[in-house]
């Protein structure tokens, strides 16, 4: 009597489909982690509109005094006139002590936030003897009456940030008069209005010899971060702010800092020597050299955006699926039961669907609720199909402990910068050497079962 038998199968040739089914599957992951860069770039241009509403990342360059000059090249021209040119020469002080005490919030527009600041700027310091630089190509006239004392702004957008107007004192006496937006460089033979941005005000200087004290106030509004440049000799700048987690920037880290969960504190302290500025020189167009390079202070992070953290964890989903592949076929592979490919594609849809769905929750409700429930949802349905499959309680329960540690371990990428390389490189290599162990015995020819089938043949 002929008994039909099964064909015979090569587990070597089932895996080398299953490693191109894991390749195939990724190309969804791509397309996902390609959603995660047009959020990620929605939200930057959300929190950008907030900033610009709030005067932006400040950078405060001053105070500092200008006054216009007139330079005469000792040239004439054929009618015999003398050639002259305008210019602005910029005297620094010779000490300068920011104490700026910053609160920090959140703005929210739709489900995008972003980080803004009220700040109170109190500047203290005074100017020595405003002595002018060498000029090269001239004798220069100086303006003194029309000088002024200015502070600089990076842009026009910081100027939305002013709350109130500033306060200066100069010898210990109030000035009168109100600062004005918009600064003046002369250039050449014409002038250059709002060349640069920032508050101004006339102060005219009775004796340059003589120097001056002097105290300003200016309460200001940004948003992201906040920086200052060394204008002074030498610059103190102590900042205290009521936000958890600070990014020293710029181009010098804090001389002493303190970070708590109530907010952190920072100090930084700039020689003459560190801030690669002449005592006084002929200013720039924009004021640019007072900053280029040299600005330094603090950004306000935003911890809980989940763009990074599903970004990480997309750069290994091939490895991820590959994992649960895996399982799937080691379970196939030596506890019996047999597993379509079809099945093996719906399977690896949970997991690439898993990082949608964390994408999409974690927007709304957080990263780490999103996480617990995306993976439990993900975990939960997988084990259940694992256990349809190979219609086995056990079999299913061991598929959902080796889904639950693979997700333990995109947990632990999602949330790790800096070992985020060491984890996934180490989960690779063990996973490699679980699976070399668990089928170092695998008939991977199925030559056994062609013996067999011959046999039975020939019986």
């Amino acid at each position: 009597m002929n008994r039909l038998v099964a064909p015979a199968r090569s587990l070597g040739l089932k895996l080398i489909l299953v490693g191109a089914l894991a390749f195939i599957l990724w190309i969804p992951c791509l397309m996902i982690y390609a959603l995660v860069w047009e959020r990620s770039t929605r939200a930057d241009g959300v929190r950008s509109e907030i900033y610009e509403l709030s005067g932006g990342a400040q950078t405060i360059s001053g105070p500092i005094v200008i006054v216009p000059a007139e330079i005469d090249t000792g040239k004439r021209t054929t009618q015999g006139e003398p050639v002259t040119r305008r210019v602005t020469v910029a005297f620094t002080p010779q000490k300068l002590s920011i104490d700026a005490s910053v609160n920090a919030s959140v703005r929210k527009r739709s489900i995008f936030d972003a980080t803004v600041y009220d700040a109170d700027l109190a500047f203290e310091g005074n100017f020595g003897p405003l002595i002018p630089p060498r000029i090269s190509d001239g004798v220069a006239t100086y303006f003194w009456d029309d000088a002024e004392l200015i502070v600089k702004f990076a842009n026009e957008t910081a100027l939305k940030g002013v709350r109130a107007n500033p306060v200066l004192s100069v010898d210990g006496k109030p000035v009168a008069g109100k600062f004005e937006p918009g600064i003046t460089i002369e250039s050449g033979d014409d002038s250059i209005y709002a060349a640069a941005s920032g508050v101004r005000m006339p102060l005219p200087i009775v004796d340059p010899a003589a120097g001056f004290r002097f105290s300003l106030t200016l309460p200001l509004s940004g948003g992201g971060a906040i920086r200052f440049s060394p204008v002074g000799e030498e610059t103190t700048v102590k900042l205290s702010a009521d936000w958890p987690h600070p990014s020293f920037q710029g181009a010098r880290l804090p001389d002493a800092r303190d970070i708590s969960a109530e907010g952190f504190s920072a100090e930084w302290r700039i020689p003459y020597l560190a801030r690669s500025l002449p005592r006084s020189f002929i200013a720039d167009p924009g004021l640019v050299s007072l900053e280029s390079g040299k600005a330094f202070g603090v950004g306000f992070v935003m911890t809980d955006s989940p763009y990074q953290s599903v970004n990480r964890a997309l750069k290994y989903a091939l490895m991820f699926v590959g994992i649960v592949f895996l399982t799937f076929f080691l379970i196939e592979a030596t506890m019996g039961g047999r597993a379509h490919p079809a099945q093996y594609i719906l399977l690896g849809l949970a997991q690439v669907v898993f990082y949608l769905l964390v994408l999409a929750f974690a927007e709304h409700i957080g990263f780490e609720t999103a996480f617990i429930g995306a993976s439990g949802a993900t975990v939960c349905l997988s084990g259940l199909y694992a256990a349809t499959v190979f219609r086995s309680f056990w079999r299913g329960i061991i598929a959902f402990l080796a889904f639950s540690g693979a997700y333990g371990l995109i947990y632990l990428l999602m949330k790790s910068e800096d070992y985020a390389l060491l984890i996934g490189s180490v989960a690779a290599f063990g996973a490699v050497a679980l699976t070399m162990a668990v089928t170092r015995n695998l008939d991977w020819y199925g030559a056994r079962v062609e013996e067999t089938l011959t046999q039975t043949r020939a019986d």
